[in-house]
């Protein structure tokens, strides 16, 4: 989970969201990220980049498995954090709507509840799409509303999420309600940090009634990229 200057001022986003032990605390653990290699069929050899990797935890769990992976965050603090528990994986500082990397260049961009820190959505989308070869394969979880017509802020609905995506020019494979995973993740945050709220912040652009109202869920998609599609040529931005 990893900061891509959001302009929200609670733990959300920060990619530095700890359980009691230290170990980074997110919706399904390094479990939820394993099914999300699987289904996505990542092999050994492909180049894939953790887009808002936080504490690095999933990057090195592809590392293990053989995948040529990279970690990109805008956070120095987060990545500070993933440089020391990790140091002989690659970290890169970046915008996730500006990657330091050429087009098509990708098999892969993993997104763990980071497309909805975005500021701007589709421009992250759009350059996920430039830096994936055709064929590359888009892998995001994530928060969204439940509640009908109740998104807002970093909560989107199904349909505004699915509808991103497919504007960007993707095609969804895969997307499913993983949001049994909130309930103990909930749990333990507010153990350790005493109440939800201290999740989005007093000065945030919604309130914590916000988001109740939309009755966050959480979800898995498998994106891709579809072959043939040359995309935007652009060389990556430095």
């Amino acid at each position: 989970m990893g900061v891509w200057q959001s302009s929200f001022e609670g733990l959300y986003g920060c990619g530095l969201v700890r359980d009691g032990e230290g170990a980074p605390l997110r919706p399904g653990g390094l479990a939820l990220t394993q099914t999300l290699i699987d289904l996505a069929g990542f092999r050994p050899g492909d180049v894939v980049v953790d887009a808002g990797c936080g504490q690095g935890a999933s990057v090195a769990l592809m590392i293990e498995r053989g995948i040529l992976a990279v970690g990109v965050d805008a956070s120095s603090a987060a990545l500070a954090c993933a440089r020391s528990r990790y140091a002989a994986v690659a970290f890169v500082v970046a915008d996730g709507d500006r990657l330091p990397f050429a087009s098509q260049s990708l098999d892969g961009v993993l997104s763990e509840c980071s497309l909805s820190v975005m500021p701007e959505r589709a421009r992250a989308l759009a350059e996920w799409r430039r830096v994936l070869k055709p064929g590359g394969r888009l892998v995001a979880s994530d928060v969204y509303a439940r509640a009908a017509g109740h998104g807002a802020g970093p909560v989107a609905t199904a349909a505004t999420l699915a509808s991103a995506v497919i504007d960007a020019g993707f095609r969804i494979e895969r997307f499913e309600d993983r949001s049994g995973v909130l309930a103990g993740w909930a749990a333990q945050f507010i153990f350790q940090y005493g109440s939800l709220d201290a999740l989005w912040g007093g000065a945030c652009a919604i309130d914590a009634e916000t988001v109740r109202r939309a009755k966050p869920g959480y979800c898995i998609m498998i994106a891709i990229k579809p072959d043939g599609d040359v995309g935007d040529r652009r060389e990556g931005h430095g």
